[in-house]
């Protein structure tokens, strides 16, 4: 037995309902994470940013120290710069998604009764969590 060619029937109707449910939920994660997002890029706004200056820069001695300093660096808060980049990518993530879901809701909505054969990816793509 190969299940690997197991197919299994499905009606449109069915497969519309659980494409519109997947797109509902991907709908709400990318809400959810274009709000985090912004609140990232508000903390990196208001307090991301550090600038370390060299101590020697500081010092009022003559001029042969004043080359002896490195200048002053500008640098944001690690932990904020991979917190943005997660945000970026589960809000792309999310709205492809969206796309691909809402697409087939388009495709499934016109086909009335008509009965697919799904194998496993397939029910995995419509119902799996």
């Amino acid at each position: 037995m190969n299940r690997d060619a197991w197919k299994f029937p499905y009606t449109a109707d069915k497969l519309l309902t659980a494409a519109e449910t997947k797109k509902s939920w991907h709908s709400e994660r990318l809400t959810w994470w274009e709000g985090k997002r912004k609140e990232v890029e508000d903390k990196i706004r208001s307090e991301g940013i550090e600038i370390d200056e060299s101590v020697a820069a500081n010092f009022g001695g003559t001029y042969s120290n004043a080359g002896l300093g490195r200048g002053a660096q500008v640098n944001i808060r690690n932990d904020l710069v991979r917190d943005l980049q997660e945000c970026v990518g589960k809000t792309q993530e999310h709205r492809e998604k969206v796309k691909q879901y809402d697409s087939w809701t388009q495709v499934l909505a016109s086909q009335g009764s008509a009965s697919f054969d799904l194998q496993q990816a397939d029910w995995l793509f419509f119902f799996g969590k």
